[in-house]
């Protein structure tokens, strides 16, 4: 039975006429509080009232156990509303108040995409690769750029080059260029990395300015870890980004994330996070978005990082979005977050 989602829960019911398994929970990533994940056995199966975090949508997982003491984690067999993402495919729960954004169903032409490697500083070892993509008949014209952090992620999960044409197309935004950077060692790179801030500030960047007509300063998307690297980047650069916009930032401190010490760079990143809170004043101009989603377990980091920012005299706005660690949160962010912070640097499109 397709679980029956109210705006103050939902009811989970899961089909088990032949007992196959001994226990079923679901597995979802929120911060607390913490409802019984427990599905109580039934007559044919198995059902769960879960109440409704504070979300808008819920990805989730069934974690079930066999009678020889086995578990295993997969998609709810009687939800068909399902989202791709790194790690396969996740149940999801949309609860009444969530709608997904209006620029989904915008007719917008795709573009065109090049293929292309920057080149890397010293310690990085290798030139990171990329793709630009140009808003559609915009040519070799002088344009403003955007650098995405997990580019090809950010494009298959969170649809940021469709959003691009699509504010294009309605004239929200002018013709532009998105370049879309792909980590080969995430973890390693964007966790606060001195050398991968070097490759990407002193080579990178200028390389994408040297080879494609590029109208200012860019400014850098972000998200989770890609954000956290972007900040780190920014402010050891001051001069290199016009804007950052940084989603559900990875800012560990041990106050609210002594959990994640199991993470092999957690130090090397939560003195990052020490010296950006504890420095007298920002150097950078950029203008600084920060948005966190409602139910995650950064939000209370990402709260306190925006805070410190104010503190030091960075221009910061602070959002937030009904969603937990998500690429789909990410991408309903992005308008009007996004939009309002490049309209604020670009400016009003020219008439056509």
């Amino acid at each position: 039975m397709a679980p029956r989602v109210e705006s103050a829960g939902a009811l989970l019911s899961i089909d088990d006429e032949a007992a196959r398994w001994a226990s079923v929970r679901i597995s979802y990533h929120l911060r607390a509080p913490y409802p019984d994940r427990s599905f109580a056995r039934t007559e044919h199966g198995w059902r769960l009232w879960l109440p409704r975090p504070a979300v808008d949508r819920l990805e989730y997982l069934l974690e079930v156990s066999d009678h020889d003491g086995g578990t295993q984690l997969m998609p709810d067999p009687s939800n068909p509303s399902r989202v791709a993402g790194v790690f396969g495919e996740h149940s999801v729960l949309e609860f009444p108040d969530y709608h997904a954004p209006d620029w989904l169903d915008w007719d917008s032409p795709k573009g065109q995409r090049a293929e292309i490697a920057l080149p890397h500083g010293r310690g990085l070892g290798q030139d990171l690769p990329a793709q630009v993509w140009s808003s559609a008949g915009l040519g070799t014209d002088p344009a403003p750029m955007l650098v995405v952090h997990d580019g090809p992620e950010m494009d298959a999960f969170a649809e940021i080059t469709r959003y691009s044409a699509a504010m294009v197309a309605a004239g929200a935004l002018p013709p532009h260029r998105v370049a879309l950077l792909a980590p080969l060692d995430r973890d390693a790179w964007y966790s606060a990395s001195p050398a991968y801030a070097r490759s990407l500030t002193d080579h990178a960047v200028p390389a994408l300015l040297d080879d494609w007509a590029t109208v200012g300063r860019p400014v850098v998307v972000g998200a989770s870890l890609g954000a956290l690297a972007a900040l780190h980047a920014a402010l050891g650069s001051p001069h290199t980004f016009a804007g950052l916009f940084l989603l559900s930032g990875s800012y560990f401190t041990m106050r609210y994330d002594s959990h994640e010490q199991r993470f092999g760079r957690f130090y090397r990143i939560t003195s990052a996070v020490e010296r950006i809170v504890d420095a007298p004043m920002c150097p950078t101009d950029a203008a600084i978005v920060l948005a966190c989603g409602t139910g995650e377990e950064n939000w209370e980091n990402n709260r306190a990082m925006a805070a410190a920012l104010r503190r030091t005299g960075a221009s910061v706005t602070w959002d937030q979005f009904a969603d937990g660690h998500t690429w789909v949160g990410w991408r309903d962010a992005l308008d009007p977050g996004l939009t309002s912070l490049l309209g604020s640097l670009w400016g009003a499109p020219a008439p056509g």
